[in-house]
C-alpha cells in the first residue's frame, strides 16, 4: 500500500547528488540494493531527464506497480514522487497507461489544473509518439498504435487546464 506522504524516489537536479551516501543510503555486502536509515530498501536507476542526460536516482523497493504509480502521479504532493512516477509509467507500463488515459479521457469533460500539471509529466502527453511495443510488430499495428497516442496527447490537450499566463500569451 502506498503512503503518499514517504519518499518513493530519490534524486537531485543536475547531477548535483548521484552517490548513495548524498541521499543517507549505504551500501549492503553482495547486494544490488541500498537500505536507509529505516531499514527500507533502495535500488540505484536512471530517473528522468535533465537537460542534457538522464539523473541518477535511486528507487523504492519492491518498485510500485502500475496503480501505485498512478495514485503517486494524481495523488502525492512529493515532487520526486511525481516525477518517478511519470517515468515509470511512461517506460514500463506504456499499455497500461494508455488504457487508463482513455478510460479517463472519456469520463472527463475538463481536467483541473492541478492534474493538468500532474499528466503533464507525462511524456505520452507531451510528446507525439508511439511508446507501445514496434519490435516484430506490423507496421499495420505500429501506425494504430501512433494514431491512438496522437489521440490520446489531442484529447489531453482539449481537456487541460492552462495557466492565466500560458492563455494571455495566446492573445
Amino acid at each position: 500500500m502506498i503512503n503518499l506522504n514517504e519518499k518513493y524516489f530519490l534524486a537531485s537536479w543536475n547531477n548535483r547528488k548521484n552517490k548513495p551516501s548524498d541521499f543517507g543510503l549505504k551500501t549492503v555486502a553482495d547486494k544490488d540494493y541500498y537500505i536507509d536509515k529505516n531499514n527500507l530498501k533502495w535500488k540505484s536507476e536512471y530517473l528522468w531527464e535533465n537537460l542534457w542526460e538522464q539523473e541518477q536516482g535511486f528507487v523504492r523497493f519492491p518498485e510500485p506497480n502500475f496503480n501505485e504509480l498512478w495514485t503517486l502521479l494524481t495523488d502525492s504532493n512529493i515532487e520526486n514522487n511525481k516525477l518517478g512516477a511519470a517515468e515509470l509509467l511512461n517506460r514500463n507500463y506504456p499499455f497500461e497507461l494508455k488504457e487508463k488515459l482513455k478510460d479517463l479521457f472519456k469520463k472527463t469533460t475538463k481536467i483541473d489544473r492541478s492534474q493538468t500539471k500532474r499528466l503533464g509529466l507525462l511524456e505520452v502527453l507531451t510528446n507525439v509518439t508511439n511508446h507501445s511495443k514496434v519490435h516484430q510488430v506490423n507496421p499495420e499495428k505500429v501506425n494504430a498504435d501512433y494514431q491512438e497516442w496522437k489521440n490520446l496527447k489531442s484529447k489531453f490537450d482539449k481537456l487541460k487546464t492552462e495557466s492565466l499566463w500560458k492563455r494571455i500569451k495566446k492573445l
